[in-house]
């Protein structure tokens, strides 16, 4: 994902072991005076560290503060997108000038979210009518992207949720390796699917599948640990986007003003070929329930 630019600058956690060579030579390299040296350099990095720990704090705390203003104005771009849409309900739905807005964050999601959204994704995205984050320091760090939506035939839910955990300090088994704050863990929600159809789980990837995020394993050599781990990496990475730059820019996402993810030609291929494989099926299943209902 390019351009990922963030206020708080806080960090991915790579949860693959990193294995630390240790040189035979090391022990006989310094002289005693050095190594005693070295001792209080690393003593006065660890003090630079407990800063770093206690700028971090203060930065969630300043960015929390911030929190109700930031939503005092996406309160005044909910309320504009919301008069978009009640005035293509109360027009039955016929063209107006405003008619692309009513699907306002379906499109921010198009141009910014790097996995596949497929037709029927879009569908029910169109019903989606706000998405905010929610900062929390205490007694954990972190934050909460929430996906707000209308009465729909898809789903029950009016809002779908994914936490993110942040750890804010150093490991007490190494605290050298402290690199500032960072994401550890992430769940999502449990979706309510109106249609059983809907409850099955297909073989085709789904932007839904965001809120059912795998479970690492804690066996390191499980077969399955660096794929899903690599998986967790790229969904870490995906939800600190949302929060620091969709959400706020999303007016410049839905101009195209900025894109920064951009599809290749291979990956449109394979959405236009998906979403053509989508339609003949939802043509089938439609040519299917009329059968069962001239019957």
């Amino acid at each position: 994902m390019d351009s990922m630019r963030t206020r708080n600058a806080a960090k991915i956690k790579c949860t693959i072991p990193q294995q630390t060579v240790k040189n035979e030579k090391d022990d006989v390299m310094f002289t005693e005076d050095e190594k005693k040296t070295i001792a209080e350099l690393k003593q006065l990095y660890l003090e630079t560290i407990k800063l770093d720990v206690d700028l971090q704090r203060d930065i969630y705390n300043m960015e929390k503060s911030y929190e109700v203003k930031h939503n005092e104005i996406f309160d005044k771009r909910k309320k504009i997108l919301e008069s978009c849409r009640e005035f293509k309900k109360q027009n039955h739905g016929d063209a107006s000038p405003n008619e692309n807005v009513t699907n306002f964050w379906l499109k921010v999601l198009k141009a910014s979210y790097t996995e596949f959204i497929s037709k029927k994704d879009e569908k029910i995205l169109s019903n989606l009518c706000d998405i905010r984050a929610k900062l929390f320091n205490e007694p954990t760090v972190k934050f909460i992207i929430e996906f707000h939506f209308e009465p729909n035939e898809y789903i029950a839910n009016r809002v779908l949720t994914k936490t993110y955990f942040l750890n804010c300090l150093p490991d007490p088994d190494d605290p050298l390796s402290y690199d500032g704050a960072e994401i550890y863990k992430c769940e999502g929600c449990r979706i309510e699917w109106k249609q059983a159809k809907d409850r099955e789980k297909k073989d085709t990837t789904s932007f839904f599948d965001f809120f059912s995020p795998p479970t690492l394993p804690e066996d390191t050599d499980d077969p399955n640990y660096c794929d899903i781990n690599a998986i967790l990496q790229n969904d870490f990475e995906l939800g600190f986007y949302l929060k620091e730059r969709v959400i706020p820019k999303a007016v410049i996402f839905f101009t195209g003003e900025i894109a920064d993810c951009q599809s290749s030609e291979e990956s449109e291929s394979e959405t236009e070929e998906s979403d053509e494989e989508s339609d003949a099926e939802e043509e089938e299943e439609s040519s299917t329930n009329d059968t069962e209902n001239d019957k």
